[in-house]
């Protein structure tokens, strides 16, 4: 029986990495950079695909199949950058992803608008979730991301975070770091990072009160 059992599971995987393996195989071989960014000239199919093939790494990777988790990793990478490479025209499926239940999926949003640069939109949307977000990664993850898009509008969720003796350590000095790139000002290469980011914070009218 235990045989049986293992040569289903054995046909079943390779049934499973045949068909991730045909459907992502251009997406895989596509050119990178030394960085492994690939080049975005060759995702030359129109937004729908792009998305289905994210909408189809989050159905799948769901399942917990780990046995072709693999594929949907894949499917998570090039939908990701497939969604990148269309510019603005993916920012409403982008924003919608910050919605989602699943932590991946707010995550990846996070990483999307990095390539978008400083959208007023996409700033007020991540603050307005930042205070609310369960999951510690995505937190951490959009605290990065508005230190990236370096605009004075963040400071306050970000003196919220540094302020709050609740705060995570990871996230206190994430918020640290960010801050520090929006008001160029190099706090981590203090003697006391967190205590020059409070005396900064206080000097300029952002106070735990």
């Amino acid at each position: 029986m235990c045989l049986i059992k293992k040569i289903r599971s054995y046909r079943k995987r390779k049934r499973s990495e045949k068909y991730w393996r045909e459907r992502l195989l251009e997406e895989v071989y596509y050119p990178k950079d030394e960085k492994g960014r690939p080049d975005l000239s060759y995702y030359t199919k129109p937004l729908g695909y792009y998305i289905n093939m994210y909408e189809e790494f989050l159905a799948t990777y769901l399942k917990g199949d780990l046995e072709i988790a693999r594929m949907p990793y894949d499917q998570r990478i090039h939908g990701s950058w497939g969604l990148i490479s269309k510019g603005s025209e993916a920012i409403p499926y982008a924003l919608s992803l910050l919605n989602r239940k699943e932590p991946e999926a707010r995550e990846d949003a996070c990483g999307i608008f990095l390539a978008f640069g400083e959208d007023e939109n996409i700033l007020d949307q991540i603050i307005a979730k930042l205070q609310n977000e369960p999951d510690t990664l995505v937190r951490d993850t959009m605290i990065l991301v508005l230190g990236e898009m370096k605009n004075i509008k963040a400071i306050p969720i970000l003196a919220e975070f540094i302020f709050d003796p609740a705060t995570d350590g990871d996230t206190r000095w994430t918020a640290i770091e960010s801050l520090g790139k929006i008001v160029r000002k190099r706090f981590l290469k203090k003697e006391d990072p967190e205590l020059a980011t409070r005396v900064w914070l206080q000097k300029n009218g952002y106070t735990n009160d």
